[in-house]
Formats: structure tokens, sequence, C-alpha cells
């Protein structure tokens, strides 16, 4: 079993490294703007809600919450919902780009989405290693909780691959969803915990973020980095939920997948 895994991530790796190359060729600044873009939208954040709103970040302790102990716990936060957010706006056009691909019957087209997944992890990890720099330079330094870190990356690529999975097959027949879902995207950023953690959210959004499935991985990763607390009953919630979510995301993909080729 892990040997065919294995096997199947290598055949997926020739599809991230085209789709890496291509998307750099001819850049000066070249694989750098992974880093670039979300530390550019950091300092955007932090100007607005530190400098103009005077944000705190709720629940952490005196001298956690202000300067950057703020910009950290923003960058933890964004760095999990951009690279869900890519996922989910490149999945609703998975299969029409790979038309070549999709044609040829022996192909397993859910390589598409193994190969998507890790040309954005790819980009998360580097983003990851900004902030354990920053952490380790303008933070406390390495601690006990780092040991959740691989916890909370594998419950990322599982919600990735979830929603790479049913975007991809629903969106090869719904091409609506191409439009609908980067709208979608940007308003579950103010929805989700990237600004605030779960528990200094006002009641009115406590149902929302209980069913958003990117509260619970953005809690852990702030939990695991900076020790901060996590809503246990929303995490076993999405825990469940997303478990459910990713045997169904397989199913409808295998039951979806005999039209692609017709619709491409």
């Amino acid at each position: 079993m892990a040997a065919t895994g294995f096997a199947h991530l290598m055949l997926a790796w020739p599809l991230a490294k085209r789709d890496i190359l291509a998307r750099y060729r001819g850049s000066v600044a070249g694989v750098a703007w992974a880093l670039l873009a979300p530390l550019a939208m950091v300092a955007v954040y932090t100007l607005v809600f530190r400098g103009v709103f005077q944000a705190r970040w709720g629940g952490a302790l005196p001298g956690q919450a202000d300067g950057f102990g703020f910009v950290m716990r923003l960058f933890a936060g964004l760095a999990v919902f951009s690279a869900v957010a890519e996922v989910a706006g490149r999945a609703t056009r998975l299969i029409q780009d790979n038309a070549n691909l999709v044609k040829r019957v022996v192909f397993p087209l859910d390589l598409l989405c193994v190969g998507l997944l890790m040309q954005v992890a790819l980009h998360m990890l580097l983003q990851l290693g900004v902030l354990a720099l920053m952490v380790l330079v303008l933070g406390e330094g390495v601690r006990a909780s780092w040991l959740w870190l691989p916890l909370a990356l594998a419950w990322t690529l599982l919600l990735q691959y979830t929603v790479a999975l049913l975007l991809a097959a629903f969106g090869c027949y719904l091409r609506d969803l191409q439009h609908l879902v980067p709208l979608a995207m940007t308003g579950l950023l103010f929805l989700s915990p990237v600004f605030y953690p779960v528990n200094a959210a006002p009641p009115a959004l406590a149902f929302i973020l209980m069913i958003n499935p990117l509260s619970a991985p953005i809690e852990l990763f702030r939990m695991a980095w900076f020790g901060d607390a996590l809503n246990l009953q929303v995490a076993v919630v999405q825990a469940v939920v997303l478990v459910l979510a990713f045997f169904f995301a397989r199913w409808a993909f295998a039951r979806l997948r005999p039209g692609f080729a017709d619709l491409v």
C-alpha cells in the first residue's frame, strides 16, 4: 500500500514540476514570488488592522498580541487560507486545462489533483519556512507545541485534496464554478479566523466559524506555532466532517469521471 502511494506521488510530480516551471518561466524573481505575494498581503493587512484600526490579537498574552506577534499570527492564518484558496480556484478548471490527458483513458485523472496539491504545497512550505524563521528571530523560539505541526499540515493537505477532487469533478459539469469560487473565497477570507481567533469572534460569527472548514486547520497551526488556545469543539466537529467529505469527494470524482472526456 505504501509503495503504491509513493509510486502515485512520483507519477504526479512531473505534472507539478511542469506547472511550476511554466508559472515562473520568464519571471525575474522566479519562485520568490511565492514568498513576496503573501508577505506583501501581510504588510498591507498589518498596516490597516494594526496601524489604522489598532487591532489586537484576542486571547493572546500581553506583549504577544502586539507588533510582530500580531504579524506572525496573521501570516500563519494567511498561509493556510491562501493555500486552500489557490487549490479551490485552480481546481474548477483542472479537467478542462488538461484535456489532452483527460482523453487518455488509461491515465489516472486523480493525479491531476495530486499534482496541483504538490505545487501549492511547495509554496506553502516556503511560506512556513519564512514563518519559522520569524518565530525563531522575533518570537519565543522553538517550543514543544511545534510537535503538532505535522498534524496541522496533514489536516490542511487532506482539506486541499478533498476540495480539489470535488471542484475538479463538479467544475467540469458546472462551468459557472470557475467564476463563483473566487468570489466565494474572497468573502470567506473575512469569515475565516485569519484576522482573529475563533474564541474572540462575535456570537454572530460563531456558527459560520463552526461550519467553515478552514477554522480548525488555521487554529491548529496557531496552536502549534505560538501555543494559542484551540477550540476543541470546532476541531472535533470539523475533523469528523472532513473525513466524511473526503470519502464523498473520492466517490463523486469516480462517479463523474466517465463524462469528463465528453465535456472537455
